[in-house]
This record gives C-alpha cells, sequence and structure tokens, in this order.
C-alpha cells in the first residue's frame, strides 16, 4: 500500500503523540511506501529508506514551539507532492495544521482518510492548558472549536481512531455517525521487555519523562520529594530547548528545598537506558489521554505510581503500582509512596507490569491499522 502519514512536530519532539506518528511511519515502510509529512525549518523533501519519504514543512520557532506558514505556495508543494506520491489513505495525527491541510487533498482527490486523536477532542484548552480549565473564557472557545472547526473536520473523515473507551466517548459526542475504530497506542515491547531489574544499590530510582510544563506538573513531585528520604533519587527527562519559565521554577524550587536527589535530564531519545537505570516510573501529570511513557514503563516492568488522570486510571492498579486522588497533599502522597514501596514485592509488580503491557506491542497495533486501511480501499470510501 501507499500511506501517507501526518504529524504536527517536528522530527524528534520528544511528545508522545509524535514519537507515535514517527514509530508509525518507520514500521508501516517495512512492508509498505509511506510518506512522513512532519513540520521542520524549512520546506525540505528526502528520502530515509527505500520505502519512506519525508516531507519537513516550512514553519517558525515561537518560543522553541514550530508552527508551520501555510501559504498558496506551501499548500501547492504539499498536493504536487501527494499527486505524484498518489496514496491509497491518509493517516493524520489529531487535527489541526498539517492535518487539516493532507484532509484538504484527500477530499478533492477521493481518499481515504482516517483522524487519530492524542487529546480528548472535546478537552483541546484543558489538554493544552489545564490551569485555565475553569476559565469561562477558555471553555467558551473549547465549545467554539468543538461545534465548529472539530465537528466539520469529523464530518470530512472516514474513520476516527480512538485509544481508548474515554476518546471513543468524546469522539462519538461530537459526531453521531463517523464510524470509529478503538487501538490503543503501541511501543517496542520486544525491546522494553528485555531491560532488567537494576541491582541492589541501596537507592530506590524514580523516574519521569516528559516536557517540563504545567500539565506533567513536576513542581508537585519535587514538592513529594522534599517529604522523601534521601535513598529516593527522582529523575526527571524533559526538553530543555522548550521547558522555558516553567523549568526555571523546578530548579528554582530544588534549590529552595536544598534536594540534592533530584536530577533534571535533557530529553532522552534511548528509552531503555533511561528505564534501566529506574525502578519507578513518578507521575503528577494532570491529563494525559493516553500516556506513552506509562505504556513504555509497564513494558519495561517499572511499576508506576501517580496522581489519578486519565492513564493512570485505565492502566495502572494495585497489581502494577499504585494512585491516588489528584487533591492529595505533595506530604501525604510522600507518606503512601514510602508505605507502598515498604509493602510490596517488587519482583511480582514488575511481573505484572510485563503481563500488563502485552496489547500495546506495536507489532499487534501495526497490524489493527493496515487492517483499516485496508477495508477502508476496498470498500472505496
Amino acid at each position: 500500500m501507499r500511506i501517507v502519514i501526518t504529524s504536527n512536530y517536528e522530527l524528534g519532539n520528544e511528545t508522545g503523540s509524535a514519537k507515535v506518528a514517527e514509530d508509525l511511519a518507520e514500521k508501516l515502510s517495512i512492508k509498505n511506501k509511506v510518506l512522513f509529512i512532519c513540520l521542520g525549518t524549512k520546506f525540505n523533501i528526502y528520502k530515509k529508506n527505500k520505502n519512506l519519504e519525508i516531507i519537513e514543512v516550512t514553519s517558525i520557532n515561537i518560543k522553541d514551539i514550530y508552527v508551520p506558514i501555510i501559504t498558496p505556495i506551501l499548500m501547492y508543494q504539499v498536493f504536487r507532492k501527494l499527486d505524484q506520491f498518489g496514496p491509497n489513505v491518509i493517516h493524520a495525527q489529531n487535527s489541526i495544521l498539517v492535518s487539516s491541510l493532507t484532509q484538504m487533498w484527500a477530499k478533492l482527490n477521493k481518499i481515504p482518510f482516517i483522524v487519530t486523536f492524542h487529546h480528548i477532542p472535546t478537552e483541546p484548552i484543558k489538554h493544552l492548558v489545564p490551569h485555565l480549565s475553569k476559565n469561562i473564557l477558555f471553555n467558551l472557545v473549547q465549545e467554539i472549536y468543538k461545534n465548529t472547526s472539530l465537528k466539520q473536520f469529523l464530518k470530512n473523515s472516514d474513520l476516527a481512531i480512538a485509544q481508548n473507551e474515554l476518546i471513543y466517548k468524546s469522539i462519538r459526542s461530537i459526531d453521531k455517525n463517523i464510524p470509529i475504530d478503538t487501538i490503543n497506542n503501541g511501543v517496542e515491547i520486544k525491546k522494553l521487555n528485555k531491560i532488567r531489574p537494576r541491582e541492589n544499590d541501596g537507592k530506590i530510582n524514580f523516574v519521569f519523562l516528559g516536557s517540563y510544563s504545567q500539565r506533567k506538573n513536576q513542581l508537585f513531585l519535587i514538592k513529594t520529594f522534599k517529604s522523601l528520604p534521601n535513598i529516593y533519587n527522582l529523575n526527571l527527562y524533559g526538553s530543555f530547548k522548550t521547558g522555558g519559565i516553567y523549568l526555571v521554577k523546578i530548579q528554582d524550587l530544588i534549590k529552595k528545598y536544598k534536594l540534592n536527589n533530584i536530577f533534571l535530564y535533557d530529553f532522552e531519545s534511548d528509552i531503555k537506558n533511561v528505564f534501566q537505570k529506574n525502578d519507578y516510573l513518578l507521575s503528577a501529570s494532570k491529563k494525559e489521554a493516553q500516556s506513552l511513557v506509562v505504556i513504555q514503563s509497564l513494558a519495561s516492568g517499572k511499576p508506576v505510581v501517580g496522581l489519578s488522570n486519565e492513564t493512570i486510571d485505565e492502566l495502572i492498579n494495585n497489581s502494577n503500582g499504585f494512585t491516588v486522588k489528584k487533591s492529595i497533599s505533595p506530604k501525604k502522597f510522600a507518606e503512601q509512596i514510602t508505605n507502598f514501596i515498604s509493602k510490596n514485592n517488587y519482583k511480582s509488580l514488575s511481573n505484572q507490569c510485563l503481563e500488563d503491557s502485552k496489547k500495546f506491542d506495536i507489532d499487534l497495533v501495526l497490524s489493527k491499522f493496515e487492517d483499516c486501511y485496508k477495508r477502508l480501499t476496498e470498500s472505496g470510501s
């Protein structure tokens, strides 16, 4: 097949949806011809391998975030390449920017168009700026977007992909008719399953990977560590380039509390190496549709400890970690962490993590996507 995959991020971005899109394009190119459209500093087309071609769409850098410059010239360049490539199906990740551009081409050329949402589509403001979720103006903007732009986008799509029941219900509340398939995110299970528990060195290492941002809520983790013993270490990974003011706040709070057991690292693409050096994933993230890092932690055999959010509630239980209400205080959270560590058998937790990760095998996920593509192309959607 000839498949187009889109991403609204630049190559190598640390966000989970960017990683999912890149992995999907890479894996699909083993047996199919794939055109991957993403963002970059200038318009560029090149081959990554014999079956994978990449278009980087001209974008501008605003506070280290790329935003595409959608001009008539850019539209012509992208449309011309799509004409030359001749895809059987287009699979967009989320519903804005590059996704909308390719949807226009798909509609004009009667090519099946699929969208996967990596956030809860009815709650985009809560996903981007959760601290403003109670603001009346922002909620009004969210409602207008949902009932105009998003509704029209779904109307012009042939299939929507939901990772879980929560996203399914969100999509269905906007469009009563669009076909929806439920397919969870996928990770390299076979590679991550090979990770073994660390050798006992008297320390307990916690890790969290995610952009330094208010939604990821690393400040809460630092406040929690103020009440934890020094045998506990916290390793935070995120992008120094995009951390901005929030990263400065993190650094200032660590200095204020004089904590020498919290370490900040730049984004690390070698996930296997990161999990090999840690024992648990610790999360205080405020909102996650289906967090890739939680899935990666399970696949690595690393139990997950976290505040309640969509992903934690879906995937974490007493057999593979533990979860607490998001209203808990940092001090109380610290008490529950030490209690959890002292009372549970790590090997048992780790084994259950590996078991619970099986359905997220990227090869299984890939097979489901390919079935979707074939079904749509054969039905002439």
